[in-house]
């Protein structure tokens, strides 16, 4: 199955066409409006959070986003040469309250939560987000 993709300035402007092609590539796995919609923000999370947090003002940086959508499955892939971050590694404690700037936040907890997988890895100077929901766990 062939995957989409899409590479884009490391710029909130860029927001709506990762909307856009999170919600074309969740429709082609056979989401609802609803999962869509949810996979969709955890995406622009995890992207905003790349933007807001991995690159400095006017640093040119990209992000690659590529999905495959197989029936039932949605797995996108984001890829940046920001300083290496691994969201996976940080405890989420939903009781706790934080700030928005707080490593470990709302954002991450949203991600973890939509999504049923969430893998990092470092290759190379890259970070290699990976978001996956599934159908058949879908609970959003």
């Amino acid at each position: 199955m062939p995957r989409r993709r899409l590479r884009l300035p490391a710029d909130r402007d860029a927001l709506t066409a990762v909307c856009d092609f999170v919600g074309k590539a969740a429709a082609a796995s056979g989401f609802d409006d609803r999962t869509s919609y949810a996979c969709q923000l955890a995406v622009c999370e995890a992207v905003e959070n790349i933007i807001k947090h991995g690159y400095p003002p006017g640093a040119g940086g990209q992000i690659e986003i590529s999905a495959a959508s197989p029936p039932g499955e949605l797995t996108i892939e984001l890829v940046d040469t920001a300083p290496a971050f691994d969201p996976t590694r940080f405890p989420i404690d939903p009781r706790i309250p934080t700030s928005e700037d707080t490593v470990g936040g709302r954002g991450l907890l949203m991600i973890r939560r939509v999504m049923d997988e969430v893998e990092y890895r470092r290759r190379g100077r890259r970070n290699v987000l990976r978001l996956t929901k599934n159908r058949s766990f879908t609970g959003v």
